[in-house]
């Protein structure tokens, strides 16, 4: 019996050894460094920053382990990365794990005095090829207006109140429905920031006209809408969730203007159409 025990393979057997410098650490490990991060900088974010933040520090706890921060090296940041990438993550993700992941580290040794390096700077990562973003317009645009108008539910509202606005995603999809003003002379929409939505920059607080698609998208909204989100389905009172919306909606724009074209390609051909007709920059 004691000769078959010492021949059973014991899952995660390796971290049942834990290593000398880790037992005479003194600093705080990544899931105590996360707690701080969290209970400092999260002050007044939405519920998206919290749970982001938690799922990448999970990655690296999985691939190493919650180690003191002192216990880390790069050779173990080059691991995590070639781990990422064997999960099948893209570039951009990668880029993204990373920066959090570093954030949380610099934020606990700069708030805390630690005498350590941020193992997880400087570690080489592949750069997303950019790909040229397409402007959807003429024949493309006019298809695509059709179809929100035949399909008629909120996430057709919601690219139709971008295809003649020229709004980025994340500032329609934050949007109150109080912002739609609408019976007036000019309609039009007054993008502000709000606490579950900041906009970008200060000078992209802006009055936007609304014409074609865009009001009727307007007008079906304030006609549908019970909740004073314009988007309950992304958005609420903690945050909203972009990138949810841009998922949901590239794939359906993909069949209707091709294989290429995305919700930002919206915006693209938008600024195309207001340089054609030469329209004065504010």
């Amino acid at each position: 019996m004691g000769l078959r025990l010492q021949r059973v393979d014991v899952p995660a057997a390796h971290l049942l050894i834990v290593p000398r410098k880790q037992l005479d650490s003194q600093l705080p490990t990544i899931d105590e460094a996360l707690d701080l991060y969290l209970s400092v900088k999260g002050q007044g974010k939405g519920k998206l920053f919290f749970s982001h933040a938690k799922r990448n520090i999970s990655y690296l706890v999985s691939c190493l382990g919650s180690r003191p921060l002192d216990c880390y090296s790069t050779a173990d940041a080059a691991k995590f990365r070639q781990w990422l990438i064997d999960k099948g993550l893209s570039n951009t993700s990668l880029q993204r794990i990373f920066g959090v992941v570093k954030a949380v580290v610099n934020f606990s040794i700069k708030e805390q005095g630690l005498d350590c390096k941020n193992a997880f700077n400087g570690v080489y990562l592949p750069s997303e090829v950019n790909k040229k973003r397409l402007p959807i317009k003429d024949a493309k645009l006019k298809q695509l207006q059709k179809e929100c108008v035949r399909l008629d539910d909120d996430i057709r509202w919601l690219v139709a109140l971008i295809s003649d606005t020229g709004m980025r995603l994340s500032e329609s999809v934050g949007l109150l429905v109080d912002d739609l003003v609408i019976d007036v002379e000019h309609p039009y929409i007054n993008l502000t920031g709000h606490p579950h939505r900041h906009l970008k920059t200060d000078s992209s607080e802006r009055a936007i006209p609304l014409v074609g698609a865009s009001l009727w998208a307007a007008q079906r909204i304030k006609r549908v809408t019970s909740s004073p989100f314009c988007f309950e389905r992304y958005c609420d009172i903690e945050g909203c969730n972009s990138n949810s919306a841009s998922a949901a909606i590239n794939k359906w724009i993909k069949t209707i203007a091709g294989s290429e074209a995305v919700i930002h390609g919206l915006r693209h051909g938008f600024r195309d159409r207001l340089r054609a007709v030469e329209a004065p920059s504010i």
